[in-house]
């Protein structure tokens, strides 16, 4: 049976960006994100109120690195080390060899090729080092740039479905997969 070990922690880099595991010191940035509903308008999350709501949330994520349930990376910048947004493998299995993607940008990283440069490097992680036959990712329907971001790295839309906001809203994701041969 396939099994995947998150640890030593792979660090990825590219020519502009180091993917790293999440730190302490990414707690302000973290709040920072978190605390901006704006940032929330195509994903049902809770806004953060305080630094340590990002401290427990980098305890969370390392622990489940910690006992290989995800992998998930501080997206940051080769030169400064400051943290530009995350990138994660989750909601993995192990029998069909399939996981989700999920990530997330700071607006102020938006339409800089960042997130495209850390996608193609984590999906080439899941299907090369994780031998994963397929990713997904799920999405708004509503958000465009997330389509256009998937589209143009071979993702597919595989289903839709309509998702029921904590404050009663219906919300249409939509369902993207890339198979290990595209």
């Amino acid at each position: 049976m396939v099994q995947f070990i998150f640890n030593p922690f792979p660090t990825l880099r590219t020519d502009r960006l180091i993917l790293r595991q999440l730190e302490w010191n990414d707690a302000d940035f973290i709040f920072e994100y978190q605390s901006n509903k704006e940032n929330f308008k195509y994903v049902d999350l809770p806004i953060y109120t305080s630094v340590k709501e990002a401290l427990n949330y980098i305890s969370r994520m390392n622990t489940g690195i910690e006992n290989n349930k995800w992998i998930i990376w501080a997206i940051t910048d080769v030169n400064t080390n400051k943290i530009l947004g995350t990138i994660s493998i989750w909601n993995i299995s192990i029998d069909q060899l399939k996981a989700e993607l999920g990530y997330a940008l700071f607006p102020k990283n938006v339409g800089k090729g960042i997130m495209t440069e850390a996608l193609r490097k984590v999906v080439d992680y899941g299907f090369n080092k994780m031998e994963l036959r397929s990713i997904e990712a799920c999405t708004s329907s509503l958000n465009s740039k997330s389509i256009a971001l998937l589209e143009s790295n071979k993702f597919s839309k595989t289903s839709s479905f309509v998702e029921q906001t904590s404050n009663g809203e219906s919300i249409k994701m939509d369902i993207y997969s890339r198979m290990c041969s595209d």
